[in-house]
C-alpha cells in the first residue's frame, strides 16, 4: 500500500509540474503575441506619410528614324526621357524623431524603366516635412517603329497624361529624447498609377508605406 500511495503521489506531482510548465509556456506565448501585435500596430501607425506631389517632365520625345536611318534600323524608333520627381515625406508623430537610412528608388514611366536612384539618408524631427528630389539620368530607349504606338506616346506626352510608378525601400529608426527606441526596420513605399494630369492639378498622390521584413 505504501508503495502504491508513494507512486500515486509522484504521479500527481509530475502532473502538477507539467500543468504549471504548460501554463508558463502558454503565458509566455500569449505575452509575446500581445507584445508583437502592439509593437506592429505602434510602428505601422507611426510610419511616415509619403506623397508624390510633382512630376516635372523635361523631355519625353519619340523620334522615328529618318529615311537614311531606316536602311540600317528598319523597326527602331528612339524614346528620350528626362524627368524629375518630387516626393513629400511627413513625420506626423508628435514625439518621435525618424531617422532614415539610404533609400533606393525604382521608377517606370509609361512602362519604360528608368535608372535606379539612391537617396542619402536623413533625420526628421517630429511633425516635420521633407521634400525628396528624385532625378534619374536621362535615358534613351529603342522601340518598335509602329506608327500607332509612336503617335499614342506623343499624344500622351503632349496632353500630360503619362503614368508613373515609383518604388522605394530602405531602413528607418525611431528616436525618443535622443535615444534610439526601434532600430533598422525595413520599410517599403509603393506609388502605383501616379497620373501626371492629377499631379499638374496639385493633387498629390498618396503612396502606400508598409514594413518590409525582407528587403
Amino acid at each position: 500500500m505504501d508503495s502504491l500511495e508513494h507512486g500515486d503521489h509522484r504521479h500527481r506531482a509530475s502532473a502538477k509540474c507539467y500543468a504549471w510548465a504548460s501554463f508558463l509556456v502558454w503565458t509566455v506565448i500569449i505575452f509575446l503575441l500581445v507584445f508583437g501585435i502592439g509593437f506592429f500596430a505602434f510602428v505601422k501607425s507611426n510610419l511616415p506619410e509619403i506623397k508624390v506631389h510633382r512630376l516635372d517632365v523635361y523631355k519625353f520625345n519619340v523620334t522615328k528614324p529618318t529615311n537614311k536611318d531606316k536602311n540600317k534600323n528598319k523597326n527602331d524608333a528612339q524614346v528620350t526621357i528626362d524627368v524629375r520627381i518630387m516626393v513629400n515625406v511627413t513625420n506626423s508623430n508628435k514625439r518621435m524623431t525618424l531617422v532614415y537610412g539610404e533609400l533606393n528608388a525604382e521608377m517606370k514611366i509609361e512602362g519604360f524603366s528608368l535608372p535606379k536612384v539612391r537617396l542619402d539618408g536623413f533625420r526628421q524631427k517630429a511633425m516635420r516635412t521633407n521634400d525628396l528630389k528624385i532625378r534619374p539620368q536621362e535615358m534613351r530607349f529603342k522601340m518598335n517603329d509602329d506608327d500607332d504606338d509612336v503617335k499614342q506616346l506623343n499624344l500622351t506626352a503632349d496632353h500630360h497624361e503619362m503614368v508613373l510608378s515609383l518604388k522605394m525601400n530602405g531602413k528607418i529608426q525611431f528616436w525618443f529624447k535622443g535615444q534610439v527606441v526601434i532600430s533598422n526596420l525595413h520599410f517599403k513605399v509603393s506609388c502605383d498609377g501616379v497620373e501626371q494630369s492629377q499631379i499638374d492639378q496639385a493633387l498629390a498622390h498618396v503612396c502606400n508605406v508598409k514594413l518590409g521584413f525582407l528587403r
